[in-house]
């Protein structure tokens, strides 16, 4: 880093509260601890282009796979920035931004445009497919192989992410993209006794609970939950409770009188933060499952890891990065269900292993205190600033080749998670051997 005679001036563009966004409210709780560390100007995306004008020393973007972050990508690749920018990638998939974002409303000269100009000839060809007014979702079918980044981790000085197999996934993309993985920050929570916040919630006091946090969507894979809570003998079923938003129609609800399970789920809707941590509290450990993954890391379960509870989630992407000791992975697929509903009654009714588990959770939790993020983004931020890139290059390049040629495990998921842990794996023993190129200036040509 070089000597300042003032602090770094860091403009942040991302969705901010009162939005509901996972991505508004991480970016709500970086800068509540990143502001002791920098001067920071939020930016909603709609006011993204303010920020390439605000005379910011660096710019800090945060992009997820969603329309809400046109703006912000717009800003990002707009030809002639001046500002050195990093972003945080909070999802290897953006495909859903530009379908939503561009075709959705009937721009599809700009969606064609961002198809070919990040995917090639393939995106050509696909469009091709298309133009006819065909809808091919492949962002739903095979969003791994049109993850619609490219000009994105061309655009950025540096590329933050939250999992090995998304710094793998980027550096097998765009090998002389710097990338630094920054863990998921994981806030401290308000606790309320476990009988008074039961009570506010209107949950049976005298069995145990399993909750399900967080945004409601068929990748979260309710429907298996419930599944599994109806295999299982009243005697060994905890109570469930969904916190989220779910349609009075919604098939859900049929699920669970299908599955007799009447009086052993409650629905609670949208929760407040207030009542998030109700939720926590009156809980004995939390379900959370996802599948398709598109690289995204769940702030919802980072939570929930870090206030203390045993989890339960699926063997895929981000999730199977969490430690053994406080995480059980099923498998998607196949036995599923029955596993999953043999492992959420042998954690619920062993107290026990339940609080082991909850031990290693928090421990893991106080690890990724917001203000130990918050000094790492600093330092990427600084580095990006006075023109610094990480040596991440080089070794991306020759992890990619290595992972080309078959190297880590066998076996190729829709993720490609095998060759991106081997990637990520390769340039992070190798960044710590490669000597540090000089700082640069930056010239606005990337």
């Amino acid at each position: 880093m070089t000597v300042r005679d003032r602090r770094l001036s860091v403009g942040v563009v991302s969705p901010l509260p009162p939005v509901r966004s996972g991505i508004s409210d991480y970016t709500a709780e970086l800068l509540a601890s990143l502001r002791r560390l920098v001067d920071v100007a939020a930016y909603e995306p709609g006011r993204a282009g303010e920020a390439l004008e605000g005379g910011h020393d660096v710019l800090l973007f945060q992009i997820g796979n969603d329309p809400l972050h046109v703006g912000s990508y717009e800003a990002l690749t707009a030809p002639g920035r001046t500002t050195p920018a990093v972003v945080t990638l909070h999802d290897f998939v953006l495909h859903h931004l530009f379908a939503a974002g561009y075709l959705d409303s009937g721009d599809e000269a700009n969606y064609a445009r961002e198809l070919e100009a990040n995917e090639g000839d393939k995106g050509r060809s696909l469009w091709g497919r298309m133009k006819d007014g065909t809808r091919i979702p492949v962002w739903d079918l095979d969003p791994w192989s049109y993850p619609m980044n490219g000009r994105l981790l061309a655009a950025a000085e540096t590329v933050v992410v939250h999992s090995r197999l998304v710094a793998g996934s980027v550096l097998r993309r765009r090998p002389e993209t710097p990338v630094v993985e920054i863990p998921h920050h994981v806030v401290p929570a308000p606790r309320t006794e476990r009988a008074e916040a039961r009570r506010a919630l209107s949950l049976p006091p005298g069995r145990p609970v399993a909750v399900t946090l967080g945004v409601v969507t068929p990748a979260k894979r309710v429907n298996r939950i419930l599944e599994a809570f109806g295999r299982l003998p009243a005697n060994q079923r905890p109570f469930l409770f969904v916190g989220g938003a779910v349609g009075e129609d919604d098939p859900l609800h049929g699920l669970v009188r299908d599955e007799g399970l009447e009086g052993d789920v409650a629905f609670g809707g949208y929760l407040s933060e207030v009542d998030f941590w109700r939720a926590a509290s009156a809980a004995d450990l939390a379900v959370n499952l996802r599948h398709p993954t598109m690289g995204e890391t769940s702030g919802a379960v980072c939570r929930l890891a870090g206030f203390g509870l045993p989890l339960v989630v699926s063997d895929i992407g981000w999730f199977r990065e969490l430690p053994d000791t406080f995480a059980s992975k099923i498998p998607v697929g196949g036995d599923e269900v029955e596993r999953l509903a043999r492992e959420i009654s042998r954690i619920a009714f062993d107290p026990v292993e339940a609080r082991r588990r909850g031990e290693a959770a928090a421990a893991w939790g106080l690890a990724r205190h917001p203000d130990r993020i918050a000094e790492a983004y600093a330092s990427v931020l600084e580095d990006a600033a006075d023109g610094w890139t990480r040596p991440s290059a080089l070794s991306g390049r020759l992890a990619a080749e290595l992972a080309a040629l078959g190297v880590g495990q066998p076996g190729r998921a829709q993720s490609r998670e095998p060759d991106a842990t081997v990637v990520a794996a390769v340039a992070g023993r190798l960044a710590g051997v490669l000597p540090r190129p000089r700082p640069g200036a930056f010239d606005g040509s990337r």
